[in-house]
C-alpha cells in the first residue's frame, strides 16, 4: 500500500490559534506638547510599556482609558497609531477578539497600508477561521515589510498552504512573497513549499519566476517531481547532476549532517536526516544515528511525554523502517510500539505513529491488531484521517464486517482530497481496475493532482511487498501497465526508474 505514506512525514499538528505571541511595534514616539497632550501621550506610552512587559490586563485597561480620553485625538498620528496597533496586538494575544478587531480597524482607518496592523489583523482572522482573507492580509503585510517575517514558522506556512488548496491565486501570492523575502525554515530552504509555488507558477505561465523558484529546489523527492513533470521541462536540465535524485539526496544528507553538528538541539533536523538516509538506502546509518535515542527512550522508566517527543517518534519510525528493510521485523515492531507511545501532550501517544503501527499489522495480515492500534484515537477527524479510514476499510473487510467496512469506504469515496490514492486502493481491492484507471487518468489530467499521480507511477527502489500487501501490489502493477494509463502519464510527464527509495514505510 505505498500510496498512503507519502504525505505523513511532514505532520503539521500545531494549531494556528496556539501560535506564539506577536511582537510589538518599535518604541513609541516621545511625548511633546501641551500638558493635556503630554498627559494623553504618557497614558499611551505607559500602556505600550505594560504590554511589552507582558502585563496584558494592565495594558488593555490603560488603552481603554487612553482612547476614551478626547485629548488622545490631539496626539501625533505616529503615537496614536503605535498605541492602536499595540492595543490590537495585546488584545489578540489575550484572545479578546472584539477588542482586537476594534483597535486594528481604527489603526487601518488611520493608516490603511500599515504592515503591522495588516499582519495582526490577518492573524486574528486566521484564528477566526477566515483563512482566505487572513492570508491575503498577511501577504500584504509581508510584501510591505519583512519586520514580521520571523513570526512565520514552517508549521504556520504549511497550515496556510494546506488550507488554501481551493484558492490557487491566494496560495501562489503567499508563497511568492515568502520566496521573494528569502524566507527559510531556520536556515533551510523549504523546498516542498517552493515546489508548490513552482507548480502554481507553471500553471499561471510565469516562466521567468518559475526558473528562479526551481533554482532553489534541490531536495530528492522534489527533484523527482521536477524531472518527471513536463511542466518544468523548459527550466530543468535533466542531464545536470543538480537534478539527479541520488546526488540531491546525498547533498541534502551532507547539509543535514553539518546542521546536526552545529545545532544538535534541533530534533526535527535529526528526523529529516534519518528520513533522507532511508531514501538513499543507508539503513545501518539510520540505526547508528538513532541508537542513543532508542536506548534512552526504551529504558523502563523513560518518559513518554516531553518536549520534542513528536520528532523523536518520527526518528524512531524511520529506525523501524530501516530495521524492516534489513530483515529485522521483530525489532521493527518493538520500535514502532515505542514510537507510537510518545507524544508532547499530557496524555502521551502519537496518533500518526499509531496509524503507522496499524498499517504494519495490516501488512502482516493481522487485522485485529491493526484495529486495536487505532482504537484509542479520538473519533473526530484528524490529520491522516484517510489512512485511518483505509485501515478500517481493509481490516473490517478482511474480518467479514461488511457494515463497518462500508462506512469507511463511504468516507474515502466522499473525501478524496489529500487521500485520493487511498480511494484508488479501495477500487483495486474491489478488483474494479477500470474504475481505478479512470480515476488515475483524471488525476493526471488535473493540474492540482498530477504530481501525486506521477509520483505513484515512478519505479523507485523497493522491497518485495509484505504478505498483506501482495494482492494490492499485484493490482497496482496491473493498473500501472495499462496502455490508457501509460498514455495519460506520458502526455503530461514521464515514468522513470529512480535511484532512491520512495517514502513507503514497508517497501
Amino acid at each position: 500500500m505505498p500510496s498512503l505514506r507519502h504525505r505523513l512525514t511532514g505532520c503539521l499538528l500545531l494549531a494556528l490559534s496556539a501560535a506564539p505571541a506577536l511582537a510589538g511595534p518599535d518604541s513609541p514616539a516621545a511625548p511633546t506638547g501641551t500638558l493635556r497632550e503630554d498627559a494623553a501621550a504618557a497614558a499611551i506610552v505607559d500602556s505600550i510599556t505594560l504590554a511589552e512587559r507582558g502585563d496584558s490586563v494592565g495594558a488593555l485597561l490603560g488603552f481603554e482609558r487612553a482612547f476614551a480620553d478626547p485629548d488622545t485625538a490631539l496626539l501625533s498620528e505616529p503615537l496614536r497609531l503605535d498605541g492602536l496597533i499595540t492595543a490590537g496586538r495585546t488584545a489578540f494575544n489575550a484572545r479578546q477578539a472584539a477588542q482586537a478587531r476594534a483597535y486594528l480597524d481604527a489603526a487601518l482607518q488611520q493608516a490603511p497600508d500599515d504592515p503591522r496592523a495588516l499582519y495582526v489583523l490577518g492573524r486574528l482572522l486566521l484564528w477566526q477561521e477566515d483563512m482566505l482573507e487572513g492570508t491575503r492580509l498577511i501577504t500584504r503585510a509581508l510584501r510591505a515589510s519583512d519586520a514580521m517575517l520571523g513570526d512565520v514558522d514552517i508549521q504556520m506556512a504549511h497550515a496556510l498552504v494546506d488550507a488554501l488548496q481551493d484558492q490557487p491565486d491566494a496560495r501562489r501570492e503567499l508563497l511568492q512573497v515568502l520566496f521573494d523575502r528569502d524566507w527559510k525554515d531556520e536556515g533551510i530552504e523549504p523546498t516542498s513549499l517552493w515546489l508548490q509555488l513552482a507548480v502554481l507558477q507553471a500553471d499561471a505561465g510565469q516562466r521567468e519566476r518559475l526558473a528562479a523558484t526551481v533554482a532553489r529546489i534541490d531536495t530528492p523527492m522534489e527533484v523527482v517531481a521536477l524531472r518527471t513533470d513536463k511542466r518544468f521541462d523548459a527550466v530543468v536540465d535533466r542531464r545536470d547532476p543538480r537534478f539527479d535524485p541520488l546526488h540531491s539526496a546525498r547533498r541534502y544528507t551532507d547539509a543535514l549532517r553539518v546542521e546536526g553538528l552545529l545545532r544538535p538541539e534541533r530534533s526535527d533536523r535529526v528526523a529529516d536526516f534519518t528520513d533522507t538516509l532511508l531514501l538513499i538506502g543507508e539503513h545501518e546509518q539510520v540505526l547508528s544515528t538513532s541508537e542513543t535515542l532508542y536506548t534512552r527512550l526504551s529504558a523502563p522508566n523513560a518518559p513518554r511525554s516531553f518536549v520534542g517527543a513528536d520528532y523523536a517518534a518520527w526518528v524512531l519510525s524511520h529506525r523501524a523502517t530501516a530495521e524492516h528493510r534489513l530483515g529485522r521485523d521483530d525489532a521493527a515492531e518493538a520500535t514502532l510500539l515505542l514510537a507510537a507511545s510518545l507524544g508532547e501532550a499530557e496524555a502521551p501517544g502519537n496518533p500518526l505513529l499509531q496509524l503507522y503501527l496499524a498499517s504494519w499489522y495490516l501488512a502482516r495480515e493481522q487485522p485485529e491488531r491493526a484495529l486495536e492500534a487505532i482504537a484509542g484515537l479520538d473519533p473526530a477527524p484528524m490529520f491522516g484521517e484517510y489512512m485511518r479510514q483505509w485501515i478500517r476499510f481493509s481490516a473490517y473487510r478482511t474480518l467479514g464486517d461488511a457494515d463497518r467496512s462500508a462506512q469507511a469506504r463511504a468516507w474515502l469515496q466522499a473525501n478524496q482530497g489529500e487521500g485520493r490514492a487511498a480511494y484508488v486502493d479501495v477500487l483495486l481491492t474491489e478488483d474494479r481496475i477500470d474504475d481505478a484507471a479512470r480515476q488515475l487518468i483524471a488525476d493526471l489530467q488535473t493540474t492540482a493532482h498530477r504530481q501525486d499521480a506521477l509520483l505513484l507511477m515512478q519505479d523507485f527502489r523497493m522491497l518485495a511487498p509484505m504478505a498483506g500487501d501482495v494482492a494490492n501490489d499485484r493490482r497496482w502493477q496491473q493498473l500501472l501497465r495499462r496502455a490508457d494509463v501509460l498514455a495519460a502519464a506520458r502526455a503530461v510527464g514521464r515514468i522513470e526508474t529512480q535511484p532512491i527509495y520512495s517514502r513507503s514505510a514497508w517497501r
